[in-house]
């Protein structure tokens, strides 16, 4: 993407969204394409995040030209619903739901495997629990997944996010706050994208999540997140990732800064052979938005040689 240049049309093809009963969770997923498969998993604070598959909507249709794309709404976020209790709101929960849909959709073996932000760490841990699964993984600006720095405090950017929010029933002005605060290019931000954000944070699932987010994020999900996200660099120092693995990172990303992708890699790359790492310039949070054809380039080079 260029200064002034428009973005493709941000529409989904309503055809390709369906939805799916794993473990008795409705869950919803986009498919499209022929060829390996493509896994694309969005990021997300907590629970009733709005971001979902809807975020990927400038790279299905050029990624689904090469691949057989999956696109997914995690546990608890899109159109998928909540955890069955608020005991199963940890990431535990999150990765055996998210490998019981692979499965359920017919993924065995050879998924290209991508993760953005939170999702990365959702990536990393099921490509160590699963290697007969996953081809290669993708890391996409995951400070989650990144080792912890003093320079920059993990939750730093969207605590000051937050007090830009006013209090209330969301509104398509409030909801396009996260990402406008976190685009290099504002044309990525769509009016299509932002009701698509909209009409979710309008969801019964995801009011339900917010009620509880102040009670549930703190004494449970954090620490399990907290835990797998220790668990998983301890795995990547001792003995790296069983698969070729592609960071991407944006140059500009403001809430996971590029030193935190530097120090991530180096982690990833001293035990694993096959590890590249690409930065796109003119790219905040979500790179692949912000340079949606450089990152749909490099993820096919990447993948398919």
């Amino acid at each position: 993407m260029t200064a002034g240049a428009a973005p493709v049309p941000d529409g989904l093809d309503q055809s390709k969204l369906h939805f799916i009963d794993v473990d008795g969770v409705r869950t919803r997923y986009y498919e499209d394409g022929a060829g390996e498969p493509l896994v694309l998993m969005s990021g997300g604070e907590f629970f009733g995040a709005l971001y979902s598959l809807d975020a990927w909507s400038l790279n299905l249709p050029v990624l689904a030209q090469r691949f057989h794309v999956f696109a997914i709404d995690k546990l608890g976020q899109g159109h998928t619903d909540n955890p069955r209790s608020e005991a199963e709101y940890t990431f535990e929960a999150l990765m055996q739901h998210t490998y019981g849909l692979l499965r359920a959709v017919g993924l065995s073996g050879g998924v290209h495997l991508a993760g953005h932000s939170r999702g990365a760490l959702l990536a990393a841990a099921l490509t160590l629990e699963h290697p007969e699964l996953v081809e290669s993984t993708i890391i996409v600006d995951s400070s989650t997944l990144a080792p912890d720095d003093p320079r920059f405090p993990g939750m730093a950017f969207y605590i000051e996010l937050e007090k830009r929010i006013p209090p209330g029933p969301p509104t398509r002005q409030t909801v396009r706050v996260e990402a406008d605060a976190q685009a290099y290019w504002k044309d990525q931000v769509t009016d299509d994208f932002v009701e698509r954000m909209y009409q979710i944070a309008l969801l019964p699932q995801r009011q339900a999540s917010q009620a509880c987010r102040d009670r549930v994020a703190p004494n449970v999900w954090m620490p399990s997140l907290e835990r797998k996200k220790q668990e998983t660099l301890r795995q990547i120092e001792e003995r790296g990732l069983p698969t070729r693995t592609l960071v991407i990172w944006g140059y500009d990303d403001r809430s996971a800064p590029l030193p935190l992708g530097h120090e991530l890699f180096a982690r990833i790359a001293r035990k694993t052979p096959r590890a590249e790492m690409h930065i796109l310039n003119g790219a905040g949070h979500y790179s692949y938005r912000d340079q949606y054809q450089a990152f749909n380039r490099t993820l096919t080079s990447f993948c398919l040689g």
